[in-house]
């Protein structure tokens, strides 16, 4: 287990909480369980506290928030809250690390270092993440995908790939030129409301004259392929 980077987070954070989401993913695997199959591991507490250890209070509120959002876009497209919640839980749960220890970590674990993210290590965050929830016990390869990608996009995503990717956006925390219109466009219609995410996304980018990476284009492409 990775040692705590930041202060225990106790603000805003209820055990009552907590115990509701991991019933709730209880629940999913007994009924996985009769189907043949399991949606994922359960969770142990320690990931939860982990998770507090690890953000700060500003980014754990806003992993809190993605959470909350993601699960509200689940129940309206028909997808598995249960799922939602947890990719949004733990989207950023590498955000705060430090470059070096990104670089480190992947060099580790066989995750790609492009030049993209030789020159924005930030940008490793993302795959980063998912390994690092891998290496807590996350199994399900949705998940997983949907942490991975929050970041950059990736052409033929998953329903949850999208719904962590809007969520990400458009959570009550954010506080942006734009961002209220673009809650009010995804609650319409959500596959124009990632679209309109995307762009946005990829403005900010080209506004503070940045490379933008292969894969976000291949992801806007399919954007604009798919509608």
């Amino acid at each position: 287990m990775f040692a705590a980077m930041r202060q225990p987070v106790g603000a805003g954070f209820k055990p009552a909480r907590e115990s509701f989401f991991l019933c709730l993913l209880r629940q999913e695997n007994r009924a996985s369980l009769s189907k043949g199959n399991v949606v994922m591991p359960m969770l142990d507490k320690s990931i939860f506290e982990q998770l507090r250890n690890d953000l700060s209070e500003e980014l754990y509120r806003h992993c809190q928030g993605v959470e909350e959002t993601a699960a509200k876009l689940a129940l309206s497209l028909g997808y598995c809250e249960s799922k939602a919640r947890l990719a949004g839980l733990l989207h950023d749960c590498a955000r705060e690390w430090p470059h070096e220890k990104l670089l480190d970590f992947a060099g580790q674990h066989a995750i790609e270092t492009d030049r993209f993210a030789l020159r924005s290590p930030v940008l490793l965050h993302a795959p980063v993440g998912a390994a690092q929830a891998y290496a807590w016990g996350i199994i399900d390869g949705e998940i997983l995908a949907a942490i991975r990608n929050h970041t950059l996009g990736f052409p033929g995503m998953s329903v949850l790939e999208q719904i962590v990717y809007v969520a990400d956006k458009i959570e009550p925390g954010r506080r942006y030129s734009g961002v209220e219109e673009l809650r009010v466009l995804v609650a319409k219609d959500f596959k124009l409301g990632l679209k309109q995410a995307a762009a946005q996304s990829i403005a900010h980018v080209l506004d503070k004259n940045q490379l933008l990476h292969p894969l976000t284009v291949s992801f806007w492409n399919w954007l604009i392929e798919m509608h």
